[in-house]
């Protein structure tokens, strides 16, 4: 039974994970946090500030200046949504006391600590999960489905694209805040963009290589790339095909979506408009299926109620921290291609 939680983190993202949690284990579920910039923005469910309220008041939370005294409460489970850069140092000093951790996506930015913490989490069996909540949309769930299925036949090729405009992504705040647009918290579009490596990498596997061109293109003030645009090449028995993916903070109004082709059919996925098509070339059948009753939110729900499951259970889950090294290693490597000019090998 999970009666106390531990915040690493209470932005936007940590916020919906505390929301969620007190929808899924009731009021009564007692919450503590490590908070090192004392902001005190209540958001609400569609990420608009709460005027006149306090966050640490409405949601009753005894907080803490040091992480170590935070771990001695002895949480049931800690949730690290800090910035992308702090994250493993985080989950490492939790795993180590043998409290069990769910992450915010990315894993990290680099290799750093992450042998550690492998190593930790081995050897303690700690639950752990990264937030990779996409696997739970409707649309790619039913792709992966049909992957298995073979309703494809072979792959041919897939594109996706994901863009959003960074100066509008957060009417809350100045672009020029957010970790998202500086090198020193882990920003740039490649990492804090990652959901379509994951799924790319939850469908198809990981690719033998990557190509990726990318950069800052656009006029906004950031030292990280706001622009990327990455070939992965797979090799599999019997087929050899591409991936392009386009990443960039440059869009507007913001686009989610997925191609995927092969020898018999495609595939079409709207992930903002939760649409899927799927249609066969030689007998011309079409299915359209339109999510009209899913929520986003629905998918951290489900995300979250999967993690405290294992957590009871004491299995882990399938987007665990080896998991998630997945499309973190595409990741960097899309960058270090970029800057180099050559294809990378994984």
């Amino acid at each position: 039974m999970i009666k106390k939680i531990l915040f690493v983190g209470l932005g936007s993202a940590g916020q919906r994970h505390l929301r969620n949690l007190l929808a899924i284990l009731g009021e009564g579920t007692e919450i503590i946090a490590y908070r090192y910039h004392k902001s005190e923005r209540v958001f609400d469910c569609n990420m608009q500030v709460v005027e006149n309220m306090v966050l640490s008041e409405k949601y009753k939370i005894r907080e803490f200046d040091d992480y170590e005294e935070a771990l001695d409460e002895r949480p049931d489970i800690v949730i690290i949504a800090n910035p992308n850069n702090m994250h493993v140092p985080y989950a490492i000093k939790a795993a180590e006391r043998g409290l069990d951790v769910f992450i915010e996506k990315p894993l990290s930015i680099s290799y750093d600590g992450i042998d550690h913490l492998m190593k930790v989490i081995v050897g303690k069996n700690i639950i752990n999960q990264v937030g990779f909540q996409y696997r739970y949309h409707p649309c790619l769930k039913l792709a992966k489905k049909y992957l298995m299925e073979n309703r494809l036949g072979k792959i041919v090729s897939a594109n996706a694209e994901v863009g959003e405009r960074i100066s509008r992504m957060h009417s809350y705040e100045d672009y020029r805040n957010m970790a998202e647009t500086h090198k020193s918290l882990g920003g740039g579009v490649v990492l804090c963009q990652i959901h379509e490596l994951d799924y790319i990498s939850w469908l198809f596997g990981e690719p033998d290589s990557v190509f990726g061109v990318g950069g800052k293109k656009g006029d906004f003030d950031m030292d990280v790339e706001d622009s990327a645009t990455a070939l992965l090449h797979y090799k599999k028995v019997g087929s050899e095909f591409a991936v392009v993916l386009h990443q960039d903070f440059l869009q507007y109004p913001p686009v989610r979506k997925c191609e995927i082709r092969g020898t018999e059919a495609r595939l079409q996925i709207d992930l903002l408009k939760h649409r899927f098509s799927y249609q066969n070339y030689e007998s011309e059948m079409l299915e359209e299926k339109e999510f009209t009753n899913f929520n986003r939110n629905d998918m951290f729900i489900v995300e979250m109620q999967e993690f405290l499951k294992c957590v009871e259970k004491r299995e882990m889950p399938e987007c665990d921290i080896k998991a998630a090294m997945g499309s973190m290693r595409i990741g960097l490597a899309i960058k270090e291609s970029f800057q180099n000019g050559k294809e990378v090998m994984l």
